[in-house]
């Protein structure tokens, strides 16, 4: 790769949309939490701290309900893409 070449990476909003779709994915036809466990392998191509910003943003647009203290799950909600 030639110097100051640009690695295409996914934006955050990018990332939060696949959050999105793994919780998805992982709950089918129900409303059900998900472990963030479960997220951060489904995005294994992906580092920890971007997965966690990601829900973070997501859970800031009000696309994910996050549950525990400290987060151990996420709720998909109507406004998710």
């Amino acid at each position: 790769m030639a110097t100051g070449a640009t690695i295409d990476r996914p934006t955050i909003d990018r990332l939060a949309v696949r959050v999105c779709h793994a919780v998805r994915d992982a709950r089918g036809e129900h409303q059900a939490w998900v472990a963030l466990t479960y997220v951060a392998n489904r995005l294994d191509d992906q580092s920890a701290d971007a997965v966690d910003a990601a829900i973070a943003f997501a859970a800031a647009k009000g696309w994910l309900s996050l549950g525990g203290a400290p987060s151990h799950s996420v709720l998909l909600t109507p406004r998710a893409p």
